[in-house]
């Protein structure tokens, strides 16, 4: 049975300007996105994103929180595990974050994490997931927050067809009815 959800957390909502830097310590950890991991300070609504995608990814594997570090650095560690770590270490390059003069990235960034494909982590307590929600899911867990789907963009990925066509149908038919009753309209007497 289909009943709505509601996902709203504005312990640390702020107004977004760009080019502003931000404290990067906000976040509920297993949603973190890797460029408040990392330390970078300038991110912006992707961070938001990437935690629709951890929660995606919890819901198609049956795994919640997906990514389960113990600590930040964990954290960033359990993403490099899936994600690889040369996406990591490039991502950390683009952002100019020296993760050679971090002791803690350097540990993880350093590992020769390679990337896990989506399937691979299907268990047998959960389905497998469509092609489809597969493809959304690396679009959201990515860690260019360049790339990373916004959600006007999001809402447009084919996962969510189902759910615009239905909405769209609803609305179509509460506006715009298609048939129209004829108990209610009067004849006009017949001539002779």
């Amino acid at each position: 049975q289909a009943q709505p959800l509601m996902l709203i957390d504005l312990g640390l909502a702020d107004f977004y300007r760009p080019n502003q830097r931000y404290n990067v310590r906000v976040a509920s950890r297993h949603y973190k996105s890797p460029e408040l991991l990392v330390g970078y300070e300038l991110y912006d609504y992707a961070i938001d994103m990437w935690g629709v995608g951890c929660i995606l990814a919890g819901l198609l594997f049956r795994r919640e929180p997906f990514f389960r570090g113990k600590d930040n650095v964990d954290q960033l560690r359990k993403i490099a595990a899936v994600l690889g770590t040369s996406d990591l270490r490039a991502y950390c390059e683009m952002c100019n974050i020296d993760w050679i003069a971090s002791p803690d990235l350097q540990s993880i960034v350093s590992k020769p994490y390679a990337k896990k494909t989506w399937l691979s982590l299907v268990t047998p307590s959960c389905p497998i997931p469509s092609q489809v929600a597969l493809d959304l899911l690396s679009q959201l867990l990515i860690y260019n927050h360049d790339t990373r789907l916004t959600a006007k963009e999001a809402m447009a990925h084919a996962f969510f067809d189902a759910v615009r066509d239905r909405v769209e149908t609803e609305l179509q038919q509460r506006y715009h009815p298609t048939s129209v009753s004829t108990t209610n309209i009067i004849e006009p007497p017949a001539s002779s």
